[in-house]
């Protein structure tokens, strides 16, 4: 049975589409169904752009607040995504964290912190602090690193002086774009 899962996705820095995406089953998490070579799609017929999501009842906001415009669907190219996070105000359901624990006990992955500069885009880019488990160089093969307890702030340049605001995320979990990590620092 095919599940809808509301989800938000900044593509550029201040502007973020929120919505629903379909997920082939509940029990697929949002970081998979990203990091999927084969993105599903429940009509593949409404795809017109290739390697995106379809996004139903998504807001495409800026400042966080502010709605521009609402859709009742959009396609999403996964390469223009910064990073996303999905409405799970914990990182998954109960049965996603049994299936963490023992994931981590039979392969070792130690918890690490990272930090992250993203490319410039228009005189600004984020600097985002995290923790995952496993090997950065490993995670960096896949579309998007999965991070918890994350710190993000936005560095822009405006009338030649730099200015940090820091980013208020819902749940201290996203997804970074590996596509947009400029460089990266483990410690």
């Amino acid at each position: 049975m095919v599940e809808q899962r509301q989800v938000a996705v900044v593509t550029s820095l201040g502007k973020k589409y929120s919505g629903m995406v379909d997920i082939p089953n509940e029990s697929l998490r949002t970081t998979d169904l990203f990091n999927s070579s084969n993105i599903y799609w429940k009509n593949p017929n409404e795809k017109c752009l290739e390697n995106a999501i379809l996004m139903y009842n998504a807001r495409l906001m800026f400042d966080e607040a502010s709605v521009y415009k609402k859709y009742d669907k959009i396609q999403i190219r996964l390469d223009k995504i910064f990073y996303f996070y999905d409405d799970y105000p914990n990182i998954g359901s109960e049965r996603e964290k049994m299936r963490a624990s023992t994931l981590l006990q039979t392969s070792n992955e130690k918890l690490q912190r990272v930090n992250i500069i993203t490319v410039s885009v228009a005189n600004s880019f984020y600097d985002i602090a995290g923790d995952f488990y496993g090997l950065l160089k490993k995670k960096s093969s896949d579309r998007f690193l999965p991070l918890t307890n994350v710190t993000m702030i936005e560095i822009s340049k405006k009338d030649n002086k730099w200015f940090k605001k820091v980013i208020t995320l819902p749940h201290k979990f996203i997804c970074v774009s590996n596509r947009h990590v400029e460089s990266a620092l483990i410690g």
